[in-house]
């Protein structure tokens, strides 16, 4: 768990140092709300879900309860960006969620194979700035190093 925050948090830094102005900018705001979230909230929102709601179920229980605990830490990490800009919050997100995330991907994958084999599908660029590149790989550093040099356990004397 602290292996994936460190590295969110410090390619959030970098990011933000590369261009302050993204924090602004409320689908900016949308991914890092939602990636936090589901960081922080989806363990302790499984083990709610398993203990309460889905308790009588047996076998997919472990998959029903990922899926719904990943969709609604995104969904209550959101909320308050959503309603603040929006001034609406989606209720049956969660439940949608359900239906179109086990869909999402073979859809997606179709979609991008019959997309890349259009003529003009895509553009060659310039290329991305090597300073941008080093960022990255030097942002990936100290989150490896603190989960080497930082014990995962820790013990009580």
């Amino acid at each position: 768990m602290h292996f994936p925050l460190h590295f969110m948090t410090t390619m959030l830094a970098l990011v933000l140092s590369y261009n302050p102005q993204l924090i602004y900018s409320t689908g900016f705001q949308l991914s890092v709300a939602a990636v936090f979230g589901i960081l922080l909230l989806t363990k302790p929102l499984k083990s709610l879900l398993e203990h309460t709601l889905l308790r009588t179920l047996q076998s997919p229980r472990a998959q029903l309860s990922n899926l719904i605990s990943v969709s609604l830490a995104a969904q209550l990490a959101t909320s308050p960006i959503v309603a603040s800009t929006f001034e609406e919050v989606s209720i049956v997100g969660v439940l949608t969620n359900l239906i179109t995330v086990p869909l999402s991907g073979p859809i997606l994958i179709q979609t991008a194979q019959g997309a890349s084999s259009l003529p003009f599908a895509s553009v060659t660029t310039p290329g991305v700035p090597l300073l941008l590149v080093g960022l990255f790989y030097a942002g990936c550093i100290p989150p490896i190093l603190a989960g080497c040099v930082f014990p995962t356990e820790r013990t009580t004397l």
